[in-house]
């Protein structure tokens, strides 16, 4: 942290050797749950159930800052500790990039930030700001690469997940044992943003390929050509005090885009199965959600949200079920003075049936979160 500061402090005093404006920003969060699990037909150290007090400073605590200069501006964010004892030492950059404006209408981004796929719909507080990603938002985390913006619509060349470095041994695909993964080109990302008055539709898509070339070594015997994608369409509208938002998307081996979001269910949930040593077996995964929220004054707002997730792996060696889970909470999001909030928020899940038919059983939770921004 002693560092983080140092280098906030040169930048404070060196900032106006750039002939730029600088502003800097924090926003602090502590959550504060309830939280009751039943494991189904599973048992977790010993017990069919558990429950427990969570009590802590989230990880996506911020401290940042924004700089424009002419036709160049840029943002670092950096993310702080979690845990709340003296030990934190885990500071993460959550964003860091430069944007050139070439252009009226055009831009190039260079960097990491927010990915191109990614559009927040939901609010959910629970589990660090959770917003169900995964389970009904798709979400592509914050990816490096590079971006171009012409309008409302952004083409973005990123960082491939498997196979982007030499030496690599990490094929993505279940069941594998040897083999060696190679990428020969960037993962690319789209959307456009529809603005229509007081709503948008933002249509979007994802594609990421990849080879594992078989090495004489280990179980895969044939080439495997892995590709996975994701297509969708969010939207959100305000009528008056109402506003409504939703998304669905659809697509193929999302978990072996290793920034795209699972969820609660496990990532080799929507890997691709090895099948006959020289092929894959695909898996297909929908996702659905709907927020209606309601501002009640300007210090207190009422928001519902429902999300589903389904991974099928039909065909994959060994399974035919899918898995599925879906969520759905309640909260009011009230302010108690300018940049100061109490979330207090309740939800439920349920993990429904895993691939091998069993019931993985069900969350619920209580609590709020506490947020003061500056």
């Amino acid at each position: 942290m002693k560092k983080l500061i140092a280098i906030f402090t040169v930048v404070l005093f060196t900032a106006p050797a750039f002939a730029a404006d600088w502003s800097f920003y924090g926003s602090q969060r502590i959550a504060t749950w309830y939280a009751d699990r039943d494991y189904g037909d599973g048992v977790v150290n010993g017990q069919n159930d558990d429950q427990a007090t969570q009590w802590y400073f989230q990880g996506n605590s911020r401290l940042g800052a924004k700089v424009k200069a002419d036709k160049v501006s840029g943002q670092i964010e950096f993310g702080l500790g979690t845990g709340g004892d003296g030990g934190d030492t885990n500071v993460v950059t959550r964003r860091a990039y430069g944007v050139w404006r070439f252009s009226d209408n055009a831009w190039l981004k260079v960097g990491k930030d927010n990915a191109t796929v990614t559009d927040v719909i939901s609010n959910q507080m629970y589990d660090a700001d959770g917003n169900l990603y995964g389970e009904g938002n798709f979400y592509g985390r914050r990816p490096a690469g590079l971006t171009l913006g012409i309008g409302e619509f952004e083409l973005a060349f990123l960082t491939p997940s498997y196979g982007a470095d030499v030496g690599t041994t990490a094929t993505g695909v279940n069941g594998t044992t040897g083999g060696d993964p190679d990428s020969y080109i960037p993962r690319l990302e789209a959307a456009y943003m529809l603005r229509l008055g007081t709503g948008y539709i933002k249509p979007f898509a994802g594609f990421q390929y990849y080879k594992v070339e078989e090495t004489g070594l280990g179980n895969v015997t044939g080439d495997l050509d892995v590709w996975s994608y994701v297509i969708g369409v969010s939207t959100s509208w305000n009528i008056g005090a109402f506003s409504i938002g939703g998304q669905l998307s659809y697509g193929m081996n999302q978990g072996a885009v290793t920034s795209w979001d699972t969820g609660s269910n496990a990532r080799t949930a929507s890997l691709p199965y090895l099948k006959n040593g020289d092929d894959i077996a695909d898996v297909y995964t929908l996702q659905a959600l709907i927020v209606p929220a309601l501002k009640f004054s300007d210090t207190l707002r009422f928001e519902a949200g429902f999300g589903f997730r389904q991974d099928n792996a039909d065909g994959a060696p060994g399974y035919s079920q899918k898995d599925e889970v879906w969520v759905t909470y309640l909260h009011a999001m009230i302010t108690l003075a300018p940049g100061v909030y109490l979330i207090p928020e309740v939800v439920y899940y349920d993990y429904m049936d895993g691939v091998n038919g069993s019931d993985q059983g069900n969350l619920w939770y209580a609590g709020a979160k506490w947020q003061i921004d500056f």
